[in-house]
């Protein structure tokens, strides 16, 4: 595996960890080992970033895949979360709902969805399971 802080961070420490060997971007397309493996590497250098940074307490990672194809997992350090990676609540700001994928991936709450909605949707999905 390889590491490098991006040039274009929307974060201080902003990071990929990509595998040496090329391999198509879709994480979940690859088998169990590769992605475990990649997986692990980016939990170590989580923990780095979590150890050297100031006032980070936890990373977030993603695994998106469409600027580069080329598997990576990108790192977020989570500035202004403390020292130390215990539980504590930081309410969320609300954002639009996303209808299409816009460039980039977000996990702020919307509004509450419709609960027939919700169970239509779980019904779609273990048809699928």
């Amino acid at each position: 595996m390889l590491l490098f802080l991006t040039i274009y961070p929307n974060t201080k420490g902003a990071t990929v960890v990509i595998p040496k060997q090329h391999l198509s971007s879709y994480a979940f397309a690859q088998s169990d080992q590769v992605l475990a493996k990649l997986i692990v590497a980016t939990k170590k250098v989580a923990l780095i970033l979590d150890a050297a940074l100031d006032g980070v307490g936890r990373t977030g990672m993603f695994l998106e895949g469409y600027e580069i194809d080329h598997l990576h997992s990108k790192l977020s350090p989570m500035h202004g979360t403390g020292s130390g990676s215990d539980f504590h609540h930081i309410e969320p700001t609300f954002g639009p709902f996303i209808e299409k994928y816009e460039g980039y991936l977000s996990s702020h709450d919307c509004e509450r969805a419709d609960d027939s909605e919700l169970a239509a949707l779980a019904q779609l999905l273990r048809e699928h399971a």
